[in-house]
């Protein structure tokens, strides 16, 4: 018997749990701690989304998370109104969800204290880069259509990258690719993500710049509301394209991009298709106004030609040309002088 199989049924000869009786055991745990019981916790509502059955959101001070959901006929009985970015003192049991293996809290009671520091904090810095015109249209650079070297910034360890690359790949592999590693998560991520930014906008061969990750919950994603990465994108002599979070044009860097894409792949299609674009609106019309142009000459010539020919027909209707006129003339006046001879007998 091979070591492999004989370390398989050692450890199968002792007691093994599967996932359910393993997660059953969590859950025993988890409901017996009277510590998880009826606790109240202060943090920031992120994440809220909600179907006829429940509300879930996380519950958040910055540095750290609490998956949370509320069922929404306990909802209904409230006299709170959450949206993403309301603080909040939550009252509930902290629960295991066997089937998910899942840790979650499901308040009784909701106790609204207000605007959070994180969700006004963004929104203080969102104003001051609106009044400063950095989201104007006019400070918009229009990506080239025909780009030769793209640079990502995103995580070499994350998705997005992947789906950048085959998203530009498999519509034209000829465009290089410059991925430039950034940590896009945690306090080190607006840093890492603007150092990625100058870097690749330093370099002469780039064309575009793709900043970019896969999803995340709005903690996960702060980096990209923080003015660090906002003034990089700013400033950025090559056009920047955000995809951030599979998330639709709600974050800072995503206003101050030259474009905002919802997904890493929408961005590399987007680049690819500039040159699709490019094609349609320039080049077809220049070959619909040639077909017009030329169908135009064919009328006109044809139109010429009908007149040639109705001229030549109506000149051909008016008889034989004049100098058979003459010629019968002449002879009609040779036989009058014939005939007068004849008569006076000169002839």
């Amino acid at each position: 018997m091979a070591d492999a199989e004989r370390e398989v049924d050692d450890a199968l000869s002792g007691n093994v749990l599967s996932v359910q009786e393993l997660n059953d055991r969590i859950a025993s745990v988890v409901q017996d701690t009277p510590a998880l019981n009826g606790v109240r916790c202060i943090g920031e509502v992120t994440d809220l989304h909600q179907n006829s059955t429940a509300l879930y959101f996380t519950l958040t001070d910055g540095n750290a998370e609490l998956p949370c959901m509320l069922w929404a006929n306990r909802y209904q009985k409230m006299d709170a109104d959450l949206e993403d970015g309301t603080e909040v003192i939550l009252e509930g049991d902290i629960d295991y969800w066997t089937e998910g293996g899942k840790i979650d809290l499901k308040p009784w009671e909701v106790i609204v204290v207000g605007d959070g520091d994180q969700a006004a904090a963004v929104e203080r810095l969102r104003s001051e880069l609106e009044e400063r015109g950095w989201f104007d249209d006019e400070q918009k650079q229009q990506p080239p259509a025909f780009p030769e070297r793209v640079g990502v910034v995103t995580s070499l360890r994350g998705d997005a990258r992947y789906d950048i690359q085959n998203a530009i790949h498999g519509q034209d592999p000829t465009v290089d690719i410059l991925v430039k590693d950034a940590t896009v998560q945690g306090s080190e991520a607006p840093m890492s993500i603007a150092n990625g930014i100058h870097h690749l906008d330093r370099s002469e061969d780039v064309d575009a710049i793709i900043v970019g990750r896969g999803g995340g919950s709005d903690s996960n994603l702060q980096a990209f509301n923080t003015e660090r990465v906002a003034e990089a994108i700013f400033t950025a002599n090559t056009p920047v394209v955000t995809a951030i979070g599979h998330t639709d044009d709600r974050l800072i860097a995503d206003q101050v991009a030259d474009v905002a894409t919802i997904t890493p792949t929408a961005a590399g299609e987007y680049i690819v298709n500039s040159r699709q674009e490019f094609l349609g609106s320039e080049i077809e019309p220049l070959e619909q106004q040639l077909d017009a142009a030329y169908e135009t000459f064919q009328q006109e010539h044809e139109h010429e030609r009908e007149l040639a020919e109705a001229v030549d027909e109506a000149a051909a209707s008016e008889g034989l040309p004049p100098v058979y006129y003459k010629a019968a003339i002449a002879v009609l006046l040779l036989l009058l002088l014939a005939i007068t001879g004849l008569w006076l007998g000169v002839i």
